[in-house]
């Protein structure tokens, strides 16, 4: 399992557009952005505008925090001091289970997974996890996998 992360060592303040995002991590929810006129989802949640259809009109919408593991890397060598006693840990691209848009588009998230890479393979499910920090008002969304799946595929070295 990779070491721990370092919280004190990010410094997180939420802005305009990502507040309302930070308050539903602490209350162990998963949010991506959604547009109010076409539906399309997106993340990171900092872009104040839908890129489909530019209405500026958004909202949230609560995913159910379980996907699918798409891609991933594996960090040998931290760039970010709060990493370094975690190394090597797995930053990985899920696709979100519920957040499909009608023409098939699914909406994807990064985050940094708490497995081993021995457990870590493309096509398996994943589910959000929240760990406190040192700021009581930021819960950091983590992700571990969940189960099974017949069809994976696993780095090579």
């Amino acid at each position: 399992m990779p070491g721990p992360i370092d919280y004190s060592k990010l410094r997180i303040i939420p802005d305009f557009d990502t507040r309302e995002w930070w308050e539903a991590t602490s209350q162990h929810k998963y949010l991506v952005r959604r547009c109010n006129q076409c539906g399309h989802k997106w993340f990171p949640p900092t872009f104040p505008a839908c890129g489909k259809c530019a209405s500026m009109d958004i909202g949230w919408f609560e995913t159910a925090g379980k996907g699918i593991l798409y891609s991933y890397v594996v960090v040998v060598q931290p760039i970010v001091g709060a990493f370094v006693g975690a190394v090597p840990y797995i930053v990985a691209i899920i696709e979100l289970d519920n957040c499909k848009e009608a023409d098939g588009t699914v909406t994807r998230v990064a985050g940094v997974l708490t497995n081993d890479e021995s457990e870590v393979a493309i096509g398996l499910p994943c589910e959000v996890l929240y760990e406190e920090t040192n700021d009581s008002k930021i819960v950091m969304p983590r992700w571990r996998i969940s189960g099974s799946a017949e069809h994976t595929w696993k780095f090579k070295e």
